[in-house]
């Protein structure tokens, strides 16, 4: 296949499985040699779950006595690095005094092996040797030296032949890179009652993942401080008492879906409101040829949300959102208009709820984490 789709990204074809087969006899051949005539039993590490399938071809290739052992570590999600390594699994098998062959699918930042040659230092192993199937030498920065290399690539995010992206994709006999000219954009509501923190956090992340981000409220302000037909329409409902009806907002959304260039995607803010214009929204974005991304959703209890308004209104001198009475009647809007959404968006996948309790660092940290995994 020329093109893989693997949820919100398309991956094209990168290395044929004919090359990758070529690449691992050399390295085989080159294993062979400073084994030959070898008396002790080494340990071929598995490195899993990305050498699942550079592993077992490389063993058949292998023509002295071997033990297979594995090991599992993860440091990235989605397609980037999170720069810490987790250790998920340990050795399957003592490598005190014994010379390991470590077999990873990839190396690129090289974290993974400095943990992994520190874990064999820790446990004695009597010598170490890293083979990989494919090396990113602009992404290498460490002192680890790598005894067999397959393949040299340039410093692109692939998948296939036992790499994945957020654990798909690894089955395909070919490697795929990310296609650069994927011009698929990602469009996220985020969700949750008063006092949230949604503004916050709607900015963190659109700051982070260079999304525009479209707060109905704001939106409104600027078509009618710009004087645009909209906003003409906008205000003179507003100045004679009315609230801007839906058809209204929903222009204005998809003028901002037409125009805004250079992001990655849209965050809806305060938009929308109930199943109606949920629906509405799936419509307006299957008529561009996309769909909903996610719904991220800050959930905090009735109590929080008052207490967080009332102290909001006590900084910001509004002391009508002081008031207990404006506030349930707040409350018991959302919980009537609002969260029947919550159950529209689980049938569909699309919700993904955090806790809004902690630090406005602890609860962004929770945001972040669930995003990177789109």
């Amino acid at each position: 296949m020329e093109k893989i789709r693997l949820f919100d990204k398309t991956f094209k074809l990168f290395i044929p499985n004919a090359e990758i087969e070529k690449a691992i006899d050399e390295v085989a051949a080159k294993i062979n040699k400073d084994n030959e005539g070898c008396s002790d039993i080494p340990v071929i590490l598995c490195v899993l779950n990305g050498s699942m399938m550079f592993t077992p071809a490389l063993m058949k290739r292998l023509n002295f006595t071997c033990e297979l052992a594995s090991i599992k570590l993860s440091s990235y999600e989605g397609t980037t690095t999170t720069g810490k390594v987790q250790e998920l699994m340990g050795f399957t098998t003592p490598v005190a005094g014994r010379r390991v062959i470590v077999v990873e699918d990839i190396v690129d930042t090289g974290n993974t092996i400095v943990t992994l040659a520190e874990k064999l230092k820790e446990h004695k192993a009597r010598e170490v040797k890293i083979c990989t199937l494919l090396f990113k030498p602009e992404a290498y920065s460490k002192d680890v030296k790598l005894d067999y290399v397959g393949l040299s690539i340039p410093n692109a995010f692939i998948v296939g032949y036992g790499l994945d992206y957020n654990e798909v994709g690894r089955n395909f006999e070919d490697i795929y890179v990310l296609d650069k000219e994927d011009t698929s954009m990602k469009f996220y509501v985020i969700f949750g009652p008063p006092g949230a923190g949604k503004g916050t956090h709607a900015t963190a992340m659109a700051e982070r993942y260079n999304l525009h981000h479209i707060s109905t409220g704001e939106l409104l302000r600027k078509e009618i401080a710009a004087g645009t037909e909209l906003g003409r329409q906008a205000k003179a409902l507003i100045e004679d008492g009315r609230l801007v009806p839906d058809d209204v907002v929903i222009r204005m959304i998809g003028q901002e879906f037409k125009t805004v260039k250079g992001v990655n995607g849209f965050l809806l803010d305060g938009f929308p409101r109930t199943i109606e214009q949920a629906q509405v929204l799936d419509d307006m974005l299957a008529k561009i040829g996309a769909q909903l991304t996610a719904v991220v959703s800050i959930m905090i209890p009735d109590d929080v949300v008052v207490e967080r308004i009332r102290y909001r209104a006590t900084v910001e001198g509004r002391a009508d959102d002081a008031s207990v009475e404006i506030i349930q009647h707040r409350i018991d809007t959302y919980h009537q208009q609002t969260e029947p959404e919550i159950g529209f968006y689980k049938e569909k996948g699309k919700y993904h709820e955090v806790s809004g309790i902690g630090t406005i660092e602890e609860v962004r940290d929770r945001i972040f984490k669930l995003v990177d995994t789109f």
